[in-house]
């Protein structure tokens, strides 16, 4: 675990999509009322504790939700993307995450319905100015591994952030204009994602750039 901002911790495990080495990172928020996790790895959650107690767990889209049952099984408040519910009977969710948030006022709560495949929910923390993703974009550089960099460049997903070929092909774009443009009027300058690397700050521009095939 490293902290990135104040109240801000990241958490990264290796990880392979179909062979490729793409990594994954759980990111951890102090709030008021204890500790949110987003996009759970496997950890045990009392690992935590030196932070604070898990008060909520969230599995932000349809397919980072795997480690999630833990957290819902050691008591902890989960939340979930929009078909989350559905698709993972076995998990104890207290609910889909709809846009109003059940974590307090630090947080804002941003379900994009632009891309069904993914249905993922964006989250903001205002005290760091940190807009936490999962796999709207990805960060990879020349740092990553050979295959990693091959196979994303491939995709329209390297270097640097960036969207792939899927999201360009599948996003609904006159919802995405609309829900991205959203996201570029929220105040945040840090960008977490699920693979990759953060971006500590220019997160807007970076985010932005991503996104300039929509035409925004």
């Amino acid at each position: 675990m490293r902290q990135i901002a104040p109240g801000v911790h990241v958490l990264e495990r290796d990880l392979r999509f179909f062979g490729i080495p793409m990594g994954a990172r759980m990111t951890v928020l102090e709030l008021e009322g204890g500790l949110l996790v987003h996009s759970p790895v496997d950890v045990d959650p009392s690992t935590l504790e030196a932070l604070g107690e898990p008060r909520w767990a969230v599995a932000p889209n349809k397919f980072h939700h795997l480690y999630v049952k833990r957290f819902a099984d050691a008591g902890v408040e989960s939340w979930c993307a929009p078909g989350l519910v559905a698709k993972r009977p076995d998990v104890a969710f207290a609910g889909e995450l709809d846009g109003t948030s059940p974590f307090g006022d630090e947080v804002t709560v941003v379900p994009l319905k632009c891309f069904p495949l993914t249905n993922e929910v964006v989250l903001l923390h205002h005290p760091s100015r940190t807009l936490v993703l999962t796999d709207l974009v990805f960060n990879i550089d020349a740092n990553a591994p050979w295959l990693t960099r091959t196979a994303m460049w491939c995709a329209c997903g390297y270097p640097g952030c960036r969207t792939t070929t899927l999201e360009r092909v599948a996003m609904k774009r006159p919802i995405a204009r609309e829900e991205i443009g959203g996201l570029l009027e929220l105040d945040f300058d840090r960008v977490v994602m699920a693979h990759g690397n953060v971006i500590d700050t220019g997160g807007k521009d970076a985010l932005a750039g991503a996104f300039a095939w929509l035409g925004l």
